[in-house]
């Protein structure tokens, strides 16, 4: 299994990884190298094509919960995606629902792309501008699709990018609907914006994030699954609010089938 993968992000656009690409490729054999560590004992033998666990949060079959489990068997090995605007909560929430489901690994594209090229998403921000970025966000997202049985929290513009939509359709998308008060009222400080480098002043925050959510509401609104929130929910709360709208979705619709490879 550990050589299904070994070019994992070896195609990211040379330009950008030129200064990194030494560390990125052992950042990523090391993920390889390590993916036992991060995938419980009893889902080794039946997912072939799982994603190096570069960020696990599942904790073992045996911690799922009833309504997770149920969700996890509904899926039928399919990923779901969290989309939302930043800020309001994809990887805290996708990381409390792989716990729940058991047998589903969380990933952060995000966090993915920071260890691939071992650069924060505000660096390549300011050296290679958004239109680098978004190159690389939809290669990292196109390599993680091609995995199985993951809970996987995403860019807040990755629905911007239309080939992403091919990947995303591969699994059950789930938009993340928080006012932008309270969005801006979690990203406000120094710290958060810094890391977000779309953002800008703190004294235009709600005003960038309505601008955002009015650009790409359209583009969210063809998710499968609208969970709309006030932003107070706790995760674990927001999980179960996911979980219970997910399986009224499959049970709405036939579920996709997405073969092990």
């Amino acid at each position: 299994m550990l050589n299904m993968h070994v070019d994992l992000f070896s195609s990211l656009p040379i330009a950008m990884l030129a200064a990194s690409m030494s560390r990125a490729l052992l950042l990523s054999l090391a993920a390889l190298a390590t993916v036992e560590a991060f995938v419980h004992p009893s889902l080794r033998a039946v997912a072939p094509r799982r994603l190096p666990g570069l960020r696990s949060a599942t904790e073992g079959v045996e911690k799922a919960t009833p309504r997770g489990r149920e969700l996890a068997e509904k899926l039928k090995n399919v990923n779901v995606y969290l989309v939302g605007l930043m800020g309001s909560g994809k990887s805290s929430v996708g990381d409390a629902i792989s716990r729940q489901l058991g047998s589903y690994t969380f990933v952060d594209t995000d966090g993915t792309i920071e260890q691939a090229t071992g650069q924060s998403v505000s660096a390549i921000f300011e050296s290679e501008g958004e239109a680098g970025f978004r190159a690389v966000e939809e290669q990292v997202l196109g390599q993680v699709a091609a995995y199985v049985r993951l809970v996987i929290a995403t860019g807040g513009g990755i629905v911007t990018t239309k080939a992403n939509w091919a990947s995303l359709r591969q699994g059950i998308v789930v938009w993340l609907d928080v006012p932008t008060d309270s969005l801006a009222a979690r990203l406000g400080s120094d710290a958060e914006r810094a890391k977000r480098p779309l953002l800008g002043p703190a004294d235009e925050l709600e005003a960038k994030l309505d601008g955002m959510l009015e650009d790409r509401s359209e583009l969210y609104g063809q998710c499968d699954v609208r969970v709309s929130l006030s932003g107070d929910e706790p995760p674990d709360a927001v999980a179960d609010r996911v979980i219970d709208d997910v399986i009224a979705f499959i049970l709405a619709n036939p579920p996709k089938t997405q073969e092990d490879a």
